[in-house]
Formats: structure tokens, C-alpha cells, sequence
């Protein structure tokens, strides 16, 4: 049963900005307004996965996990030493979560996608969602990962490992489609 919600939920997630996309002929495809938003809500979103993939690899941030917040900064590599309470998944999903708020203030006050730029700005909401679904799916496949391997099931473990490798190829397609709509987007309505 909860399977079936929690589907149902997904489905109507990604059904929401094509039910708000509705046709006025009176506005201006251009006329979407909280434009500060959207740039704060893409910064945000783009400071999340910088800082995910410099921390995950440890190029230039590694993530020191403690009960106080701070940094340190040293000329070794990694340059960079973030100090928190939290995993670096969390603050991951805490700014992308946050950037995409942000950027639906602005999706929803628009009243007609139609156009170059309405289509790519509906096709990035429909992208949004199924990212942040996709994040939420990912971070559970992790933790089963985790578990099991604490656990000593091998076997299982490895059966999670590549079901993590798939999703992460989904995860990243759909953030380049992301990047690219936005692109599209940014150009059509300039």
C-alpha cells in the first residue's frame, strides 16, 4: 500500500506543472515575474551539486564530520576542510530542496508556457521534480547499501551497487537536461 502512494505521489509531482501550464491569451510568455528568485533558487541549486561532487571526490573540499560548524583552509590538497554536523548528502539535497522552491515561485507566476522559452521553462519544472524524486530514491538506495554492507550481506549489497550505478547515470542525464533547458531557456527569453 505504501508502494502505491508513494507512486501515486511521484506521478502527481511530475503531473503538477503540465496542470498549472494553463493557456491565457492575454499574458506574455515572457511575463513570468520573481526573476530574482529563480536566479537565487539556480545558484543554490548549482552550489549544492558543486559542492557534492568537489566533496564526494575530495578535489578541492573534503567533509569532516563533527558536532560544531566551521572550515579550515590549508595549501594541501584538498584545499578546503568543511566541518558539520551533517553528511555532505545532506547539505547536497538541503540546497538543491531550497533552489528548486525558489525557482518554482517563479515557474508558477508564469501564465502561458507557450514558446520557446514557456516550453523550456515547463520542461525544466517536469526535470525539477523528477530530479528531486530521484535524489530522495538515490539517498534510500544508499543508506540499503550501507546497512547491508554493515551487515555483511555481500550478495545484496552488490545487487543495491548497481542498482546505484544505473540511477546515478538517470540522476546526471537529468541534471545535463537540466543545464541544457536552462540554457535554451535563459536564451529564448533574453
Amino acid at each position: 500500500m505504501n508502494k502505491r502512494l508513494a507512486i501515486f505521489f511521484i506521478v502527481a509531482l511530475l503531473l503538477l506543472p503540465l496542470v498549472l501550464a494553463d493557456e491565457y491569451e492575454d499574458e506574455n510568455e515572457y511575463d513570468a515575474g520573481y526573476t530574482a528568485f529563480a536566479v537565487v533558487g539556480v545558484s543554490l541549486i548549482g552550489a549544492g551539486v558543486a559542492y557534492y561532487a568537489l566533496t564526494k571526490r575530495k578535489l578541492l573540499i573534503k567533509h569532516r564530520k563533527e558536532d560544531r560548524w566551521g572550515f579550515e583552509i590549508q595549501p594541501e590538497h584538498p584545499y578546503v576542510t568543511f566541518i558539520g554536523p551533517v553528511s555532505p548528502m545532506t547539505v547536497h539535497h538541503a540546497l538543491t530542496i531550497t533552489g528548486t522552491l525558489l525557482v518554482f515561485v517563479h515557474f508558477l507566476s508564469c501564465g502561458n508556457y507557450s514558446g520557446v522559452g514557456g516550453l523550456a521553462g515547463l520542461s525544466m519544472g517536469v526535470t525539477l521534480i523528477a530530479l528531486n524524486a530521484l535524489g530522495f530514491i538515490g539517498r534510500a538506495i544508499n543508506r540499503k547499501i550501507l546497512s547491508l554492507a554493515k551487515s555483511g550481506r555481500k550478495d545484496d549489497a552488490a545487487r543495491y551497487v548497481r542498482m546505484y550505478q544505473r540511477w546515478k547515470k538517470v540522476h546526471i542525464a537529468l541534471a545535463v537536461l537540466f543545464a541544457i533547458l536552462l540554457a535554451i531557456h535563459l536564451n529564448a527569453v533574453d
